[in-house]
């Protein structure tokens, strides 16, 4: 379990709370935490940070998050992602899946599921 807690975890939501709050309880967690407030700021720290997953938000301004899934896998192919959304939006859900992502969860966030979540991601 060691090697989980060097494990960093990029959030990407245009709220500042779900920023915070999910830093936080990721945090307490043991990983290393970076925000990003949109698609465009995710892409750029990806290429010059070692990410090892990403909670992404599905409806963000200006680039949303299927848009962000698509940029984030040209620059790491094989990144771990986990779709947030408030929406249960089933034809985006499915468009993240088949774009590859690991998951999704709704908000407001059932913090137990998303910490299994991110962890059997993790130990992959």
């Amino acid at each position: 379990m060691t090697n989980m807690k060097k494990s960093s975890i990029m959030i990407v939501d245009d709220e500042p709370d779900i920023l915070v709050v999910l830093g936080e309880f990721l945090a307490k967690e043991g990983f290393k935490v970076l925000t990003a407030k949109d698609g465009k700021q995710a892409v750029e720290k990806l290429k010059d940070q070692k990410i090892d997953l990403v909670l992404l938000d599905m409806a963000m301004p200006n680039m949303n998050g299927i848009e962000t899934l698509k940029e984030l896998r040209k620059v790491k192919p094989n990144l771990a992602v986990i779709m947030i959304t408030a929406y249960r939006d089933a034809e985006k859900v499915v468009e993240a899946f088949r774009l590859g992502a690991y998951d999704c969860i709704f908000k407001p966030f059932d913090l137990k599921y998303l910490r299994q979540a991110v962890m059997a991601k993790l130990l992959e």
